[in-house]
């Protein structure tokens, strides 16, 4: 999957935890979906100010480096009125991850969390299904174009309301980690 650049969209999306990836990936071929993006490692820095103000308001700026290309996004705060994650999200290619960091940091925008994890992407018509490895273990993240949408899917992977995690891979690789506190 390339993913467009300079993009401002309202994204959709909602995880789910994954007990057996190969089964995962094997059920999502036979619903139809197709690998866009083999497994692959991502690196991923979140930047806030000295007061984590950005955090206080539910907001991300992120920096990710992939082997495809090198990526900086703001998100915006999630929307409490509905059960899936709708955050405003903007991003645009980012030519070297390293610079953009310095110039974030002389601005007051420091890295506070980073966090890897391997991941896979399996794209069907109107959906987007990313299968993630990471230190607080393995998930599904759902994207697409309506919650409903959504919600179908993760019934045909025989999840429930009840399954759904709404919060990030920062909040849930701290919660794993001793002494941390997760962010956006």
């Amino acid at each position: 999957m390339q993913r467009a650049y300079n993009l401002c969209m309202q994204e959709i999306e909602i995880k789910f935890q994954v007990r057996d990836v190969k089964a995962t990936s094997e059920k999502l071929k036979r619903l139809g979906f197709q690998i866009a993006v083999g497994r692959h490692w991502e690196k991923n820095l979140l930047l806030d100010d000295k007061d984590g103000e950005l955090k206080r308001h539910g907001k991300l700026l992120r920096i990710r480096k992939t082997p495809f290309g090198q990526s900086l996004t703001f998100k915006g705060p999630i929307a409490a009125t509905s059960k899936l994650k709708h955050r405003e999200e903007i991003e645009c290619k980012c030519e070297d991850a390293s610079l953009m960091v310095r110039i974030l940091d002389e601005i007051g925008y420091k890295v506070m969390t980073q966090y890897s994890k391997y991941r896979t992407v399996f794209e069907r018509t109107g959906l987007v299904a990313s299968l993630d490895e990471t230190e607080a273990g393995n998930y599904i993240e759902v994207e697409g174009p309506t919650d409903e949408a959504i919600m179908e899917f993760g019934k045909q992977l025989g999840y429930t309301e009840q399954d759904y995690v709404r919060r990030t891979y920062a909040e849930l690789i701290g919660e794993k980690k001793p002494g941390r506190s997760g962010a956006q």
